[in-house]
């Protein structure tokens, strides 16, 4: 098959704003490669890549940016359904050992991964869960419909396919935790159980108390239904912790302020990760990687030792101006008060006091009455 008719075959990816693939619902990460290179059949086509397996796809990202958008120079994605079987075959003297994924058009066509970071057996084990699991059909298929019919109308047919729905979903439990492959294999399914779940569960507690805190509402958010794991990573373990950790904070700091302390991070992280924690040590190797691979959030230390991520947008002095705004209409605030009044931690409310007091912007009062803050007359007096 000429390298064209492979062509035709691959999909484009879509990217996160960390540059990781966005997955599908329901698609799960198995593993992940560094160095990888692509062959079509025998022919050498792109050099030094990223490579994923999820149980939908294989997808392939050249660790090579452009200069402007800083994304990769090349990526496809593989269906796993035009996927007919893989094998391995083995490194000759300095030639990397090689994943051999067999195609379903034609009888002698197939792409080579070359491994040069010691994870093509690791691959070649999991792509044969992925292959026997068969994944992307649930997803294709969707949803079974069924025609309305009278006996299942009124609170007796809503009782009954609740019932009905409960008993499928223990039965799927049971029979994924039988052994780790069968685990592996329902792995997609286990997501969207979970996500129901939480989905249910997050709709009762709302409908308990419509004015719940914000910080406690992401608490119940299953945000990560495919976490980044040593044994999946690697090497790469914590340059992958850090990307998918933006991708999850990126879209949860405009409701907190633009900022949050590391330890509330380190929560949600972790309890969106469900049974796959990671140590308060990973977590910071991570935060320090944000710089160098130009993820959208920053990890910032403050001069009291604080850590925090923020957004890269972030403004001290925006922030400042809001402070002395909501001053200007109340005369003074106090550290609790402002907590109260913007929705932030007491922690990170002191840290913008502090900061906008350093930009000259607001200063101190401290009496009897407690420590307050009051618009900067001296730099300010014209307004």
């Amino acid at each position: 098959m000429a390298a064209a008719g492979i062509q035709d075959l691959l999909q484009p990816v879509e990217l996160t704003s960390s540059l990781r693939p966005k997955l599908s619902e329901g698609e799960v990460e198995f593993c992940f490669g560094n160095h990888v290179r692509v062959y079509y059949r025998d022919s050498l086509q792109h050099e030094n890549g990223s490579c994923y397996l999820t149980g939908y796809r294989i997808i392939w990202l050249s660790n090579k940016r452009n200069r402007n958008t800083k994304t990769p120079i090349s990526m496809f994605a593989l269906p796993l359904s035009k996927v007919k079987s893989c094998s391995c075959k083995a490194g000759m003297l300095i030639s990397s050992p090689k994943l051999v994924v067999h195609l379903t058009s034609g009888s002698n066509n197939y792409i080579k991964l070359s491994f040069r970071d010691g994870n093509r057996n690791k691959f070649h084990d999991n792509m044969n869960m992925a292959l026997r699991g068969r994944a992307w059909l649930a997803k294709k298929s969707g949803p079974e419909k069924k025609d309305f019919s009278t006996t299942g109308a009124g609170i007796r047919g809503l009782m009954e396919r609740e019932k009905k729905k409960k008993t499928s979903a223990q039965r799927d439990v049971d029979e994924a935790f039988q052994d780790l492959n069968a685990l592996m294999a329902k792995a997609g399914e286990m997501v969207s159980l979970a996500k129901r779940c939480a989905d249910g569960m997050a709709a009762r507690e709302e409908t308990k108390k419509g004015d719940k805190d914000r910080f406690m509402v992401m608490l119940a958010d299953m945000g990560i239904p495919s976490p980044v794991t040593r044994e999946s990573a690697g090497t790469k373990y914590h340059e992958q912790l850090a990307m998918q950790l933006a991708d999850f904070m990126q879209g949860r700091l405009g409701s907190l302020g633009g900022m949050i302390t590391l330890p509330d991070a380190y929560c949600l992280f972790n309890r969106a990760r469900g049974t796959e924690m990671v140590s308060p040590d990973d977590i910071l190797n991570a935060c320090m990687l944000f710089e160098s691979l130009e993820l959208p959030i920053v990890f910032r230390k403050f001069p009291s030792n604080v850590l925090v991520i923020q957004a890269k947008d972030h403004s001290d002095r925006k922030m400042a101006e809001r402070i002395t705004g909501y001053i200007g209409k109340k005369g003074s605030v106090s550290g609790i008060e402002l907590s109260q009044a913007f929705g932030l931690s007491l922690v990170l409310t002191k840290q913008h006091l502090l900061q906008a007091e350093k930009l000259l912007y607001i200063c101190r009062d401290q009496s009897t009455d407690g420590l307050r803050f009051y618009r900067n007359l001296f730099i300010n007096s014209s307004n």
